[in-house]
C-alpha cells in the first residue's frame, strides 16, 4: 500500500508501482498459504485508502479533504457527495485481485461511509456497495467499522437497515476496528443482520463478549495490526479459550499496513500459529 501512496504523490510511477504491487502480492499470497490460513487477502495493496476506489468509481461522489485516520498517522479523504444518488460501478480485477483459493474481500461499512455525507448508511449499501459484492467472487465481506465503535450512543437501527440491503450474497461480518466494542455490543451488535461480528481485543475486554453472540462467528482481533510487538501464538489460544463463543475465526485487529512488511510477514506466521494452537486446546 505504501508504493500506492507514493504513485498518488508522484513519488514513483506507474509501471515501477505495478511491479512492486505484484511482488508484494505474491509475497503475500505465500505468507497465508504457509500460515494455514482459511481465506486468503489481497491486502488491498492497490488502495489508497479504504473508500478511495469506491468512491472514484461512484457517479454521484467524489474525494473530499484529507482527514487524519483516526489516531494514525495516516490520511484518507473523506467521500463528498456531488449531486443525485450514488451509483458504483464495481472496481475490478485491479482492485479486487484474483487469488489461488477461498478468498474474503474487504470493504468500507456504509455507516463509515456515510458518515462524512449527507446520504444515508442504506442510500450508500444501495448505490455503492451492494454492486461491488454482488460483483466479488468471494466467501467472506467483511465490513470494516472504524468510528461507529467511538460514538457514545451508536446507531445501530440505522446500520442494520443498511446491511439488510446488503443481503442475498456472500457471508457478511461488521469489523469493529481499532476501538473499544463494548458499547456496540451492548447496543444489540450481536443482532445485526450478518453472520460474523469483528472486535478489537487490543480495545475491549473478553467480559464484553455477550454469551454465544446470538449464534454468530467472533472475528477475535488478537493481533494487533498498530504495534510492531510479536504475539505469543500459546497466549493467544489460551485466550481464545476463554472467549464466551463457540465459533471462533483468529484475525487482526485491523489492517496491517501500519507495520512494517516484515513485521506484518511475521505476525500473519503467529496468527496461523495461533489457529493451529487453538485447534489443539479445543480438542484436548
Amino acid at each position: 500500500m505504501q508504493s500506492t501512496r507514493d504513485l498518488d504523490r508522484g513519488r514513483t510511477t506507474p509501471e515501477a508501482n505495478d511491479e512492486q504491487v505484484d511482488r508484494d502480492l505474491q509475497e503475500l499470497i505465500s505468507v497465508q498459504q504457509s500460515a494455514g490460513l482459511d481465506l486468503l487477502a489481497d491486502g488491498m495493496l492497490r488502495w489508497q485508502d479504504l473508500f478511495r476506489p469506491l468512491v472514484e468509481a461512484s457517479a454521484g461522489l467524489e474525494p473530499g479533504p484529507m482527514t487524519r485516520f483516526l489516531d494514525t498517522n495516516t490520511f484518507w479523504f473523506a467521500p463528498k457527495q456531488t449531486g443525485g444518488a450514488p451509483k458504483l460501478e464495481p472496481v475490478g480485477e485491479r482492485y479486487i485481485t484474483p487469488l489461488p483459493g477461498a478468498r474474503l474481500v474487504t470493504l468500507p461499512s456504509p455507516w463509515a461511509f456515510a458518515i462524512s455525507m449527507e446520504l444515508s448508511p442504506k442510500e450508500i449499501a444501495e448505490g455503492v456497495l451492494k454492486p461491488q459484492i454482488d460483483a466479488a467472487d468471494a466467501e467472506l465481506v467483511v465490513l470494516s467499522e472504524p468510528f461507529l465503535a467511538r460514538q457514545e450512543r451508536p446507531d445501530l437501527g440505522t446500520l442494520a437497515e443498511a446491511l439488510e440491503a446488503l443481503s442475498g450474497g456472500p457471508d457478511l461480518a461488521m469489523q469493529f476496528t481499532f476501538g473499544d466494542a463494548k458499547r456496540v455490543l451492548e447496543a444489540g451488535a450481536a443482532d445485526l443482520p450478518v453472520q460474523a461480528i469483528g472486535v478489537d481485543f487490543y480495545a475491549t475486554h473478553a467480559s464484553d463478549i455477550p454469551e454465544g453472540l446470538g449464534g454468530k462467528r467472533l472475528l477475535a482481533g488478537v493481533i494487533d495490526a498498530r504495534s510492531s510487538a510479536l504475539e505469543e501464538p500459546g497466549e493467544i489460544a489460551g485466550f481464545v479459550g476463554r472467549l464466551p463463543v463457540d465459533d471462533i475465526a483468529l484475525v487482526p485487529n485491523g489492517d496491517l499496513q501500519y507495520v512494517s512488511e516484515q513485521i506484518a510477514r511475521q505476525k500473519i506466521q503467529r496468527l496461523g500459529a495461533a489457529k493451529t494452537a487453538q485447534a489443539k486446546e479445543a480438542v484436548a
